[in-house]
């Protein structure tokens, strides 16, 4: 009898024992790295890729992209990601190039191994379009739902064109839209901030964030440069042969014609000019499959 409580007591042991080594299995295979990391660049990514500017309804790309939580949110299962990204997306009457843009984001994204959401912030009044503001608004709301590494300030009508163009802070500030077609892909000028930028939560502070001030087109980009500078930090790019973008044909706002002088008046008002003066009511938000809308007046 104590015999036959021995054996039970060894094989329950070694029961025990292959329960765990069965786990631990299952876990490296979870995280297939030593430091259980997602790698920088995965295998997967293919480099040169061509946009696909055709219209996908939302529902096709919702079924097509299954692996998508609500929000526009995804994180990788197999791997711990390197990165907690929000897309910020200011927006205002372009239904179509937001269906463009998620439909060839999101799998580059997805390919990347980010944990990441994609935030559109839309302009809901008929006030002049006022982009640095949306850009502050969302950095303000996206912070309140996630603790988030790195902030991409992403304009709707720019389509990367190689998967490569890593979206999370590898360096920061960053400034991705490096090469766009509409520029023969070639960098306007050194300054310029201008399309896609990327910031750590730490650098969008320490510049304080966008200008609230510049309405229609033109001004805010080069003010934003201008932040970074003064705060002493330098603007980090990929090379013209990675960097390259589609920009979307659409009809350009109203010219800000006081940009020059509103320019000069920044270099001594970024210090309060920015998140520090940031007023806002408070915003409607709707969580769809593909991105979380946030509406606002401003």
């Amino acid at each position: 009898m104590r015999g036959g409580k021995w054996n039970l007591g060894i094989i329950s042991a070694v029961l025990s024992i292959s329960l765990l080594a069965l786990y631990a299995h299952r876990m490296l295979k979870c995280f297939p790295e030593d430091n259980l990391t997602c790698p920088k660049y995965n295998p997967s990514l293919v480099g040169r890729i061509k946009p696909n500017l055709t219209l996908s309804s939302f529902e096709h790309m919702e079924r097509k992209f299954a692996w998508l939580g609500t929000g526009g949110q995804y994180s990788p299962r197999k791997c711990r990601p390197r990165e907690r990204v929000a897309i910020l997306v200011p927006f205002r009457e372009r239904d179509n190039h937001l269906k463009i843009f998620l439909n060839n984001l999101h799998p580059i994204l997805y390919r990347q191994q980010l944990e990441y959401t994609i935030y559109v912030i839309e302009q809901a009044d008929d006030r002049p379009f006022n982009r640095g503001k949306l850009f502050n608004i969302g950095y303000m709301e996206a912070k309140k739902e996630n603790n988030y590494t790195c902030f991409v300030c992403h304009d709707v009508d720019l389509i990367p064109e190689n998967d490569q163009i890593l979206y999370g802070c590898v360096r920061s500030p960053m400034h991705l839209s490096r090469a766009v077609d509409k520029f023969d892909y070639r960098l306007p000028y050194k300054e310029i901030m201008g399309g896609i930028t990327v910031f750590s939560g730490r650098d969008y502070e320490k510049v304080n964030g966008w200008s609230n001030l510049f309405e229609n087109w033109g001004g805010e980009d080069d003010d934003m440069s201008n932040r970074v500078i003064a705060n002493g930090l330098s603007i980090f790019r990929f090379s013209d042969s990675v960097a390259k973008y589609t920009m979307l044909k659409h009809r350009r706002t109203p010219v800000n014609t006081a940009r020059y002088r509103m320019l000069n008046e920044g270099r001594t008002r970024h210090k309060f000019d920015g998140l520090t003066s940031l007023v806002y009511k408070p915003p409607r938000i709707e969580r769809h499959r593909l991105f979380t809308k946030i509406s606002v007046s401003l």
